[in-house]
């Protein structure tokens, strides 16, 4: 047989067809994965859907076993040829949590904020669907997370709790399942009560209390952990009962007013001298305080020390007596510890009260858990000393000195606490003797201490004994009488009881740099050499610290033993409140004398405590924190010289980062991104309110300043969220749009400008928001626009703008025109060049280079003469003088372009 001969054109004919045959077969290969994809993920049996089976079907293949031991797939015929339509979701956003944690959300303006009292994770991904949620913010908060979701159509929303977490929907008219609106659902009921108002919730969950931007008061947001109906909008005396759409909104015009989570739902509540007429007029107490029922529930009786002591004695050696009836077991371990307890053994009175049964008869369950909290108070276990919590109206008003006392154990803010205590003093005073010889000592020291005018003016003349000289001096002093309370306090530095004396030299310290006879330094080593004496480790703190935490296992309210300034279980000794406010005052001083770093350190180991009130230790913290935020760090210059960055195109005089080789930052630049880090990650000590709104935006603005924008975002969003006035706001939100420009988030950078567009704003915050504006609209590609924006803008700052356009269009040319009027304003014909004007040198000089600019080059040489650069910049000028007289060059890369004008992340057009 002759042999066929191929030619190349044949060749190609058959390689084209063998293509396309093999393209079909990969294209029905294609199709066959995506359908069994498709039904995996649609949870398809291996018989199909219903809508895909007929009565007429043909049969599969049957399964045949082949001649290699294995088996063949049965083969089903294809039924049709398009997957059916799937009804289009609801819109929807689901929040992965827990079953504890709480939800409440309300309107503000075209936004719905919800707050989550729980802090969600950071990476945490929030799923949605329909876009509706897309234009949404997370923002951290103390202890919770507050979602920003813009809605300005205000849409019917539907909060759905379910096992995993929970769902919001935006429910229609018509909507079914899941999304549907409820038909009948749990309502918060408010309950006027006496001094208070219960918003009573079946399944309440925290209080969260965030800055109101309308009044500028707070706002008290309950959170709820079940779907209920929020309560109905209201106005009364100093607060106003806002619309919500989960959970209780109170809008507090006073500082009087709290919201204080209860197991029953949120209490609000006014505690002051003259507290406002928050629900039902409040119970008077007794008038005779023997007839209290403090006085009947604690076993007090008007007789003699000795008298009291003998009593103990007698019910103790009954107890030895009592038969096995536990009713009579449980009436006579209630005696002892009455007499116990009045005698001043409040420790005997708690351990025979500790393990005490409920009680038999239900009328005396209110008295024998008064005594068995107030034995627990007075011998330091805060645990069981709880109830006191609310003690003067969930049990009787006469109880509110103990409500005082065990929120002054337990390092509850000081104004409040002080109030309470005055409000019981009168009381305090008729207690029988060995009472008053544990308790008042304290209270009398604590209301000198942080007690306001009211508070103060109650005790009176104190009595005549040692254990009251040191509130007696803080009362003079408190009053005007310096120099008596001075000489005072040298004379008790001189005591026999060294307890004493050191105090008395705390209190010296401390009253001379309130009067300023010291200086912060002195009163730093003065209370250094105080804590070295007392054998603490906190006199010399290191220089380096991690964040600041409480010790492990330490509550918030200090109520753990092992707290600093505290015994165990938490009542405070004499020791032990030495140490701790010795810490404070030290702390504070180093932070006045510029070693905030130090400061820190002290501060790690106080947690709120009777001598450490949480208000005190938070105002510690805000001038500790102010001074790494704002204070200068030591040895810091005009700016770095080496490896510096530019503050970007807002700052005067500001270029484009230089990216060429750069050595290791130089200490004061060092320095001050450790100051950042540490101010960034001891946040959470202050509350969220707007003294801490400032402190977030000097944060944030330095840390875009440094180039670290994507850090700076999450510390502005919260600072806008915190501040209330109205331009501070806007001045922020200029600051976040800039950060997540560089960052590459031009979303959020749009929200943020479009939030701080007010009327009249101040010249220089108008510039920097048209600078923004020019810069997004550059990352979206509307180069022109962003030209368009800046072309009669010749300030300093609008000059930068346009060069860093040019530069990201590689337009040299122009870039070197726009720059060069920069650099002709800003570098001096004499003296010394900052690491600003130095950058400036380097991004023409760069510019001049891609241009081919060599007359420029050599003018800039000729203005820059022997003026120092620095050793890197030196070497890249000289570079690029040598680069310039070879040949034309396209583009050194030597300009870092800022994050805003990124090409690599652009929106098409």
């Amino acid at each position: 047989m002759a042999h066929m001969r191929v030619t190349d054109w044949q060749r190609r004919v058959i390689g084209r067809q063998y293509g396309a045959m093999q393209g079909q077969a990969r294209k029905t290969r294609g199709v066959l994965v995506a359908g069994l994809l498709a039904g995996v993920a649609c949870g398809v049996l291996a018989h199909g859907p219903a809508w895909a089976r007929s009565a007429n079907t043909a049969p599969a293949v049957q399964d045949v076993a082949r001649s290699d031991g294995l088996h063949a797939l049965p083969v089903t015929n294809v039924q049709v040829d398009a997957l059916p339509g799937v009804a289009e979701a609801e819109p929807s956003l689901f929040i992965p949590c827990d079953g504890a944690v709480g939800l409440a959300a309300f309107w503000s303006g075209a936004e719905l904020m919800v707050v989550v009292d729980r802090t969600l994770p950071a990476l945490l991904h929030l799923p949605a669907e329909g876009g509706v949620f897309d234009r949404r913010e997370r923002v951290a908060l103390n202890g919770a997370t507050l979602l920003r979701l813009y809605l300005p159509d205000h849409p019917h929303v539907v909060f759905a709790r379910q096992k995993a977490g929970w769902l919001l929907c935006v429910a229609g008219a018509h909507t079914q399942g899941r999304c549907a609106p409820a038909v009948q659902e749990p309502a918060v009921h408010v309950r006027p009560q006496p001094a208070r108002v219960l918003f009573a919730q079946s399944q309440p969950g925290q209080v969260i209390t965030l800055p109101d931007p309308v009044t500028g008061g707070r706002l008290f947001v309950g959170t709820t952990r079940q779907v209920e109906g929020s309560p109905d909008p209201h106005s009364a005396v100093g607060y106003a009962v806002r619309p919500a759409v989960l959970g209780v909104v109170v809008a507090a015009d006073s500082a009087q007013l709290a919201l204080r989570p209860t197991p029953d739902g949120p209490v609000l509540e006014a505690i002051a001298a003259q507290p406002l007429p928050v629900g039902l007029p409040a119970r008077p107490p007794s008038a005779s305080v023997q007839q209290g029922q403090d006085w009947l529930w604690l076993g007090f009786k008007a007789a003699s020390v000795l008298q009291l002591v003998q009593a103990w004695h007698t019910q103790r050696d009954a107890l030895g007596q009592a038969g096995q009836d536990p009713a009579s077991l449980w009436t006579r371990r209630v005696a002892a510890a009455q007499a116990a307890f009045a005698a001043g053994a409040p420790q005997q009175a708690w351990a025979l009260l500790r393990d005490l049964p409920v009680p038999p008869e239900h009328g005396v369950q209110n008295g024998a858990l008064a005594l068995r909290a107030c034995a627990a108070l007075l011998s330091g276990d805060l645990a069981g000393a709880a109830p006191l919590g609310t003690a003067d109206w969930a049990m009787e008003p006469d109880m509110v000195l103990w409500r005082g006392a065990y929120l002054m154990a337990s390092g509850a803010d000081s104004a409040p606490t002080s109030v309470l205590l005055a409000r019981g003093y009168a009381r305090l005073e008729q207690y029988p003797a060995p009472v008053q010889a544990v308790l008042m000592p304290r209270v009398s020291w604590y209301l000198a201490q942080f007690g306001g005018v009211d508070e103060r003016a109650v005790m009176g003349t104190l009595p005549d004994d040692p254990a009251y000289n040191l509130p007696r001096i803080l009362l003079q002093a408190r009053a005007g009488h310096a120099e008596t309370a001075r000489v005072a306090l040298e004379n008790l530095t001189a005591s026999g009881d060294e307890q004493m004396a050191d105090r008395a030299r705390a209190q010296l310290v401390d009253f001379l740099r309130t009067h300023d006879q010291i200086g912060p330094d002195m009163a730093a080593d003065a209370y250094g050499q105080l804590l070295a004496a007392q054998g603490a480790g906190g006199a010399q703190a290191p220089k380096g610290s991690a964040k600041a935490a409480p010790p492990e296992g330490a509550q918030a309210n200090g109520a753990e033993g092992g707290a600093e300034g505290t015994q165990p279980g938490g009542a405070v000794g004499a020791q032990g409140g030495l140490l701790a406010s010795l810490r404070l005052a030290y702390a504070q001083a180093l932070a006045q004398a510029g070693q905030p770093v130090r400061a820190v350190g002290v501060l790690a180991a106080l947690v709120p405590s009777e001598a450490t009130p949480r208000d005190r230790l938070e105002a510690a913290w805000r001038t500790v924190l102010s001074a790494l935020v704002f204070g200068p760090a030591q040895g810091t210059a005009d700016a770095p010289a080496h490896g510096a960055k530019a503050r970007g195109p807002h700052a005067v005089g500001a270029g484009a980062r230089v990216s060429g080789p750069s050595g290791p930052q130089s200490a004061p630049a060092m320095v001050r991104t450790q100051f950042l880090a540490l101010a960034r990650a001891n946040m959470e000590h202050v509350p969220d309110d707007p003294l801490k709104a400032k402190l977030l935006a000097g944060l944030g603005r330095q840390l875009v300043a440094q180039g670290q924008a994507a850090q700076a975002v999450p510390v502005l969003q919260q600072a806008d969220v915190l501040a209330i006035e109205p331009l501070m706001r806007a001045d922020i939100e200029e600051q976040l749009a800039q950060a997540a420009l560089q960052s590459n988030q031009r979303p959020l950078a749009l929200r943020a400008l479009e939030r701080s567009a007010l009327p009249n704003l101040p010249e220089d915050l108008a510039a920097r928001r048209r600078y923004d504006e020019a810069q997004l609209a550059a990352a979206s590609g509307n180069r022109e626009g962003a030209q368009a924006l800046l072309a009669d803008d010749e300030s300093d700052a609008g000059l930068s703008v346009r060069g860093a356009l040019y530069e990201q269009d590689q337009q040299w040319a122009q870039a070197v025109l726009v720059v060069g009027r920069l650099a002709s304003r800003t570098l001096p014909e004499q003296g010394d060049l900052t690491t600003t004007q130095r950058n400036l040198v380097i991004r023409l000089a760069s510019d001049a280079a891609a241009a081919g600019d060599a007359a420029t080059l050599r003018n800039l040489q000729a203005w820059v003469g022997k003026r120092p650069l620095g050793a890197e910049r030196q070497a890249l000028f000289a570079a690029l003088l040598r680069q310039v007289q070879k040949a034309p060059v396209v583009s050194l890369g030597v300009v870092a372009i800022p994050g805003g004008f990124d090409k690599s992340v652009k929106e098409p057009k």
